[in-house]
């Protein structure tokens, strides 16, 4: 009996021993940690120049060159040269031209369904997630952040607080969504989203919940509205009042990332917590300061449009000293390098452009310098062949024809192309790979839903036609665009009777159609006075066929007819006219909702 007495003991140690081996290799060792926690902030319009570790003379950014100190720093990282392509990569790790969100214009805003989201993958493996900020992906259903994986959704739509649907709208006091319902808030806009942020990951981190949190702001997007005290900061030290707003705007986002930052440490989550900041294209209103010497701007296929800033921070994550890489890397790595870094389960969905950065964030000596990447946008509805750059470590291709080596000419002055027929020829190759399978489906558009039960009314505006596209309060207010406005590309879901609605105006502000053009946008900054257009009545068209002319009453807000529609691809076109039947102008805003069978 004395004797298994003294078992005992080594039978416990024994277990213990085989409980934490067992748990190794479920990879919870004491060498990996813990599921952590996720934090990706955007920023809006912000330049490769526009941080004081990058050089420029004026602007200071103190938090931002913190976490640069702090984080793996990808130095030739790219993204699409316009907002709303590079979400679309980020929240799909496809270039833009596969995923469809190709550009901000032409109903070309809205993502492939079919493929995964990056919080649809985290949801998938035990994480809750939340964005906070701009989402330019979509505004209506099923292209709405909470159709897209996100449960907590505190967004704008638009592209920003001076899109076409945003008059009452202000950086200074922001009207936002919280999921379906409209907020409006006493709060500058980027002390909003991070307020909201570390409010709701205050609630995950006290639960023990593992989180993704997006944060895209928009600033520093025009117009260019600080805060008053970060205004006067920059106020004496450039020389315009647009350039002070816009690094007073980068001022506070600073400031916000130092207040995240601090929360983190108070919380005691930093050491597990991956931290990215990332900008979304190229320079915009700091570019004639300072750029790092890159040519040009964002739109543009030269560096200045497309090379973004890119920190990636996670103290406990195995990475080594914090460092820069010049290895070729784009937006489009960031979701499958977390499928791949956290152990994701596999999905067959998974099909991406990019590429998973775990080896060279692991063992540096793993960077592969002859990767190639095509850098992309549809910056017409009718995109061409050859439209964009190829990167391959530090030559670019830009168009057929432009060829430059950065390692001797980062400003992209001297094309090369004649001198380098080898390597002119080996990336025009890799580029009419990639186009080939761009092609086939180059025409495709993802159509407008309507008529679901989740939506009962879909709200739609003129930044969705197929060609023309308007996308500002100004050009709304001056009446611009075709006379007879352009084409919405939907999908009705069920076959019935549709109402449709017309209006010149977001029909919340339950304006006259009559009504002359505000003369001030967001924040009260001045625009063209704007103008009243003589409307009379409205016509509709579906599918190439006029359906009805609906006669106007003095001081009407909006003009409804209901028509009948059937069941899949149907394409709309509404507009105004005067009393002489003359063509004045698009029915800005519509919406469509199903009435009955």
């Amino acid at each position: 009996m004395k004797m298994y007495k003294n078992l005992i003991p080594d039978m416990k140690k024994s277990l213990l021993i085989l409980t934490v081996w067992m748990l190794g290799l479920s990879g919870f060792s004491q060498n990996t940690p813990a599921k952590p926690n996720v934090i990706i902030v955007l920023s809006d319009d912000q330049g490769y120049g526009d941080f004081s570790v990058h050089g420029n003379p004026i602007l200071k950014t103190p938090a931002l060159d913190k976490m640069h100190g702090e984080s793996i720093s990808m130095s030739n990282f790219h993204v699409a040269p316009l907002c709303t392509p590079t979400r679309g990569q980020l929240m799909t790790g496809n270039d833009a031209m596969h995923n469809k969100a190709s550009t901000v214009l032409f109903g070309r805003g809205r993502l492939q369904r079919d493929m995964v989201t990056m919080p649809e993958a985290f949801k998938a493996n035990g994480y809750k997630t939340g964005i906070f900020g701009k989402w330019h992906l979509g505004d209506t259903y099923p292209d709405r952040p909470m159709d897209k994986g996100f449960e907590k959704a505190i967004w704008i739509k638009g592209w920003g607080l001076s899109s076409e649907e945003e008059y009452d709208n202000d950086y200074y006091k922001t009207r936002y969504m919280d999921g379906l319902k409209t907020v409006q808030s006493s709060q500058y806009c980027t002390d909003l989203w991070f307020n909201e942020a570390m409010k709701w990951m205050d609630e995950m981190s006290g639960k023990k919940q593992p989180f993704l949190t997006f944060i895209p702001l928009n600033v520093s997007h025009g117009p260019f509205l600080a805060p008053e005290e970060d205004f006067e900061f920059y106020r004496n030290k450039v020389e315009d009042k647009p350039t002070a707003h816009f690094f007073g705007m980068i001022r506070n986002m600073d400031n916000n990332m130092a207040r995240l930052d601090k929360w983190l440490i108070e919380k005691g989550l930093k050491e597990n917590t991956i931290v990215i900041f990332m900008t979304d294209n190229g320079g915009t209103g700091g570019v004639k300061v300072y750029n790092a010497g890159m040519r040009d701007k964002k739109a543009t296929h030269y560096d200045g449009g497309h090379r973004a800033a890119c920190f990636f921070r996670w103290p406990k994550g195995q990475l080594g000293q914090p460092r820069a890489i010049s290895y070729p890397t784009e937006i489009q790595d960031i979701l499958p390098t977390f499928i791949d870094l956290l152990g994701f389960k596999k999905d067959p969905r998974y099909k991406f452009d990019g590429e998973s950065l775990k080896p060279i964030f692991r063992d540096p000596q793993k960077e592969n310098p002859s990767r190639m990447l095509v850098v992309q946008y549809m910056e017409t509805n009718k995109p061409k062949k050859f439209g964009g750059c190829v990167v391959m470590d530090s030559w670019r291709l830009v168009g057929e024809n432009e060829l430059y080596d950065l390692s001797k000419d980062p400003g992209q002055q001297q094309n090369i192309a004649s001198t380098n027929p080898d390597i002119l020829k080996k990336m025009r190759d890799h580029y009419e790979k990639w186009w080939a399978t761009v092609a086939p489906q180059i025409d495709n558009v993802v159509p407008i839903i309507i008529g679901s039960e989740k939506e009962k009314v879909a709200a739609i505006n003129s930044n969705e036609w197929l060609a023309e596209s308007v996308n500002t309060q100004w050009g709304v207010a001056n009446g611009i665009g075709n006379p007879k406005g352009g084409e919405w590309q939907l999908f009705a879901e069920k076959k019935g009777k549709y109402l449709i609605e017309l209006s010149r105006w977001p029909f919340h502000l339950n304006r006259a159609l009559t009504a002359i053009g505000p003369a001030t946008a967001v924040g009260g900054t001045p625009i063209q006075q704007g103008k009243s257009l003589p409307i009379d009545s409205g016509t509709i068209s579906l599918n190439k066929a006029l359906v009805g002319n609906i006669k106007s009453t003095q001081d009407a807000t909006k003009l409804s007819m209901e028509i009948n529609m059937e069941r899949g691809e149907n394409i709309l076109q509404a507009w105004f006219k005067d009393k002489n039947g003359n063509d004045l102008a698009g029915a800005y805003f519509v919406n469509i909702s199903k009435i009955r069978d």
